[in-house]
């Protein structure tokens, strides 16, 4: 499979992302005001309606279709290949649903669900606003299955089966589809694509892991597993869930995934978990970039490039919720990290 002419078209389109530095800079506006207006300094492609004053939660969308903009379009170019733009879909998608879900079961308002999505082919945003409007999580299974989208069919299956919704089972309903429609989609993109959907299920099985309350010993852990990972075995996984102590799971951990980009971010001590995504995104960036500048003909590039854009939305939109809330320079410090 050729990648050089999506290839050198996305080195085009990566010219015009935020690096780390810049990304640094706007998070140092004194407000909201001054974020704004060095983003549009910086020929950032907002869409401010005809120059009218933008809000937080007006920010975060305009930076989410850019993105999901930037996404479609290489998409196009992609053409036959597209297999690879769809294993990083999945996950877009994934994360999108599984916000939607945990809003519903909490009642929170349309834009509060809404916020850091990000529309896909499938899930375009009419369709993620009329979800948001959902007033219960059956509604939200009945809207999204009514949609086509098949993570509505799995949903259904699970009410199906439960007497009341049952939230823990919907989202390992989520995670099981994401895992097997990526691993599926990689199928067809050669070994890198391959290991990069690999890596995307076994950061999937770490966190819950890491944020799961151990089981018993002799648990079932099966339902919880997510298949397709590289480095995290149904038997490593299973007897993994039963260590009650954060310090010797994290050392296997670090073992196991040694020479990944998500062993890169576990290796720094002692675990900080809510820098664990951000450093974790960033590894895989790093990890990307250097097949990159091996490979220049293969399809490291267009991912990396995929993960730059996805990476940037991320950064930009809880940039702008730091500032605009006047969140501390830790927490500014910490969305940072991932940026490219």
């Amino acid at each position: 499979m050729r990648w050089d002419d999506v290839n050198a078209r996305a080195r085009g389109l990566a010219t015009h992302l935020l690096d780390r530095g810049t990304l640094a800079g706007l998070a140092d506006a004194p407000d909201w005001p001054a974020f704004v207006a060095r983003v549009t300094a910086l020929g950032y492609p907002l869409d401010l309606a005809g120059g009218a004053a933008i809000d937080p939660p007006s920010f975060d969308r305009a930076v989410s279709l850019v993105a999901a903009q930037r996404l479609a379009l290489l998409g196009r170019w992609l053409s036959a290949r597209e297999g690879v733009l769809a294993v990083v879909l999945e996950d877009e998608e994934y994360r999108t649903l599984r916000a939607l879900l945990r809003g519903a079961a909490e009642g929170a308002s349309p834009g509060a669900r809404l916020r850091a999505v990000m529309p896909t082919p499938h899930l375009p945003m009419r369709a993620l606003e009329r979800m948001a409007r959902a007033a219960s999580v059956a509604e939200l299974v009945r809207e999204l299955a009514r949609h086509g989208h098949p993570a509505g069919r799995a949903w259904q299956d699970v009410l199906r089966h439960a007497k009341a919704p049952d939230l823990r089972a919907l989202e390992w309903a989520l995670a099981r589809l994401y895992a097997e429609r990526a691993v599926r989609a990689a199928r067809a993109g050669g070994p890198v694509v391959r290991r990069f959907a690999a890596e995307l299920v076994d950061q999937a099985n770490v966190w819950t892991l890491l944020l799961a309350a151990p089981l018993q010993a002799g648990a079932d852990a099966d339902q919880e597993f997510l298949p397709g990972g590289s480095r995290i075995t149904r038997p490593a996984f299973a007897r993994l869930r039963t260590v009650r102590e954060a310090d010797p799971l994290v050392e296997v951990l670090r073992i196991l995934l040694k020479d990944t980009a998500l062993g890169a971010a576990l290796a720094t001590a002692p675990l900080d978990l809510p820098s664990l995504e951000p450093r974790a995104a960033s590894a895989r960036i790093a990890w990307l970039r250097g097949l990159a500048r091996r490979d220049p003909l293969g399809p490291a590039v267009i991912l990396s490039v995929l993960e730059r854009i996805r990476a940037e939305a991320r950064v930009l939109r809880a940039l702008g919720w730091a500032v605009a809330f006047g969140a501390p320079g830790s927490t500014l410090e910490r969305i940072g990290l991932e940026a490219a």
